[in-house]
């Protein structure tokens, strides 16, 4: 069983740059979970590339929050299909 890694989000936060409200306000829309101990907030470690691309997307861009959101959706929607077309793909290989 792989054992789960999170980073302190105020550490994570100073070493990047990236203002921590900005990270809480990601959380508060919906677009990553972070774990809350002993009065200090952590995040996984695989929500990392994610946080990265909607701070990217928010400050070079302007994308507002709402934005982000329909973006995360679209890209998972976008990921389903994918994965659904190379599977019917592989079940029409069977029949040529």
């Amino acid at each position: 069983m792989a054992r789960e890694k999170y980073i302190l989000v105020s550490h994570y936060c100073k070493q990047t740059h990236i203002e921590d409200s900005f990270v809480k306000q990601l959380h508060e829309y919906g677009l990553i979970a972070f774990e809350e101990k002993q009065n200090d907030i952590f995040i996984d470690e695989k929500d990392i590339s994610e946080i990265e691309r909607m701070f990217r997307l928010h400050h070079e861009l302007g994308i507002n929050f709402e934005g982000l959101d329909a973006l995360k959706q679209m890209l998972k929607r976008m990921r389903k299909l994918e994965k659904e077309m190379n599977l019917l793909q592989k079940r029409l290989r069977l029949y040529e």
